[in-house]
C-alpha cells in the first residue's frame, strides 16, 4: 500500500453500533454501512493508513458492569467474569469484522488482551509490532476495547481510547476520529444544546461544566472522559486533530475521511 503520509485512528463508538440499552444488540445495518463507506474512501485514497477501533456497547459494558471486572479480582472466582468480559468483547468484534471483511476491507484483528498490560487500570506494557507490520502488510487493524491482565489489581478493562492513548508516539497518526451517537461536544447555549465547533485545552477549561456525560451503561467513562482524553493527546501532538462527530447520517464518515475532510462536529486541537 502507498504511504500518503496521513494516518488515521477511527474509534466506531459502542452507542453508535450496538443498542446500549439492550444487552448484546449489535446494529448490523449500522456497522456494515459504515464498513462500505471505509471501503468507498480507501478507493478514493489508496495509500491512506487506517486503525479502526470499536467500542464494546451494550457487549462488553453490560457483561462488566454485572460482573464489575474493571474494579480487579479479589477472588478466584472473578476470573470468570473476565473470561464473560472477554467474551461478549470479542463476539461483538467478530461481527464488525465479519462486516468489514464481507465489505473487502483486509482487517487484522489485534486484541488489547494479547498485547497489552495495565498496573492499577493504566496500560504500562503495549506490544506495537503488529499494528506496524499490518500497515506494512496493506491490512487495517482492527481492535476495541478489551479487559487485560494487571500487575496491580488483576484484572482491567482497556477502552478504544485507551489502545490509541499507548499507540499515538509509535504510530503518530495525524487525525483521530471519534465517531459516535451524538453531533459532537455539546454545550448550553442561548438555542439550548449546541455543538462547540472548535476546542482547544485553553477554551475547554473555561467551558467544562458544560460538557455532560452518556446515556446508557458505559464503565470507562462518559463524553467528558473522551473529551479530556483528546485533549491531553493534542498537547502531547499540536500537529494531531481529533474530531467527535455523529456517525448516524450516511456518508459522514467517508466525509470525514476524505482531504480534505468534510466533518459537521467537534474539532480539537492544540490551539
Amino acid at each position: 500500500m502507498r504511504d500518503s503520509g496521513e494516518r488515521i485512528f477511527i474509534k466506531l463508538g459502542g452507542s453508535l453500533i450496538t443498542d446500549k440499552r439492550r444487552e448484546r444488540r449489535a446494529r448490523l445495518r449500522v456497522i456494515r454501512r459504515l464498513a462500505r463507506e471505509i471501503r468507498e474512501a480507501l478507493a478514493e485514497r489508496p495509500g491512506l493508513r487506517i486503525l479502526v477501533g470499536h467500542g464494546s456497547g451494550s457487549f462488553g459494558h453490560a457483561a462488566a458492569a454485572r460482573t464489575r471486572i474493571h474494579q480487579g479480582i479479589s477472588r478466584p472466582e472473578d476470573w470468570w467474569g473476565f473470561a464473560e468480559v472477554a467474551f461478549a468483547a470479542a463476539e461483538l468484534h467478530m461481527q464488525v469484522r465479519r462486516a468489514f471483511h464481507e465489505a473487502g476491507l483486509p482487517t487484522l484483528s489485534i486484541p488489547p488482551s494479547a498485547v497489552a498490560e495495565a498496573a492499577g487500570g493504566f496500560p504500562v506494557a503495549f506490544e506495537v509490532r503488529a499494528f506496524q507490520r499490518a500497515w506494512e502488510a496493506g491490512l487495517i487493524p482492527l481492535t476495541g476495547g478489551d479487559v487485560v491482565f494487571d500487575r496491580e489489581q488483576g484484572a482491567a478493562i482497556l477502552s478504544t481510547e485507551g489502545v490509541f492513548d499507548a499507540l499515538l508516539e509509535p504510530l503518530q497518526p495525524t487525525r483521530i476520529l471519534l465517531v459516535g451517537d451524538v453531533a459532537g461536544v455539546l454545550a448550553d447555549g442561548p438555542g439550548g444544546r449546541q455543538v462547540i465547533p472548535h476546542l482547544t485545552p485553553e477554551r475547554f477549561r473555561e467551558i467544562q461544566n458544560a460538557v455532560g456525560g452518556s446515556q446508557g451503561i458505559d464503565v470507562t467513562g462518559g463524553m467528558r472522559a473522551k473529551l479530556e482524553m483528546a485533549l491531553r493527546w493534542v498537547e502531547r501532538d499540536p500537529k494531531l486533530e481529533v474530531w467527535i462527530f455523529s456517525g448516524r447520517r450516511p456518508g459522514a464518515l467517508r466525509d470525514a475521511l476524505r482531504d480534505p475532510p468534510r466533518i459537521r462536529g467537534t474539532r480539537i486541537t492544540g490551539m
